[in-house]
């Protein structure tokens, strides 16, 4: 690390970028959006980004496991994440290798069915179609297929049809 190499202007940018990848992963585009914010030059921005990165301080490659693993953490299926992430700004090829390494352990079916059992714990959807069909809209939004979904759905349904 050698900060002497930095003027006055580079190292308060370089000092901000740090104390916020103290909170959270950032990719590059993110950063150099929040360093524009705190309204420094593109050259001051372009030669902090270069320091972080070679400081090892910022990595898209931790940018894109952090983010895939924190969406799928709240139940999102990985290429949902993934999706999420690009229009974040993260690098697609690193991304890719994050997604696939992610989803050889990833079981669609069992995290619907933990989804369901924190929102639908008394099985309401078997009582109303109403509520039914909110839980699948609530499955298809966090990125799960349409098969999978219904078989989860009507896991334990008894063989009655909504009454109307």
């Amino acid at each position: 690390m050698r900060l002497q190499a930095l003027n006055k202007e580079e190292l308060a940018a370089y000092t901000y970028a740090v104390r916020l990848l103290a909170g959270r992963e950032f990719n590059t585009r993110e950063m150099s959006e929040r360093l524009a914010g705190r309204e420094y030059g593109d050259e001051t921005i372009a030669v902090v980004l270069k320091q972080l990165k070679r400081d090892n301080y910022l990595s898209e490659q931790r940018y894109a496991e952090a983010f895939l693993r924190s969406r799928m953490k709240r139940g999102e299926a990985p290429w949902l994440a993934a999706q999420k992430a690009k229009q974040k700004g993260a690098d697609y090829t690193v991304l890719q290798a994050a997604v696939d390494e992610v989803s050889e352990d990833y079981d669609d079916e069992q995290v619907c069915r933990e989804l369901l059992n924190q929102r639908d714990p008394g099985g309401l959807r078997f009582e109303e179609e109403r509520v039914w069909q909110r839980q699948a809209r609530f499955l298809r939004n966090k990125g799960h297929n349409s098969a999978t979904i219904l078989r989860v759905l009507n896991q334990g349904r008894p063989e009655q049809v909504f009454d109307d």
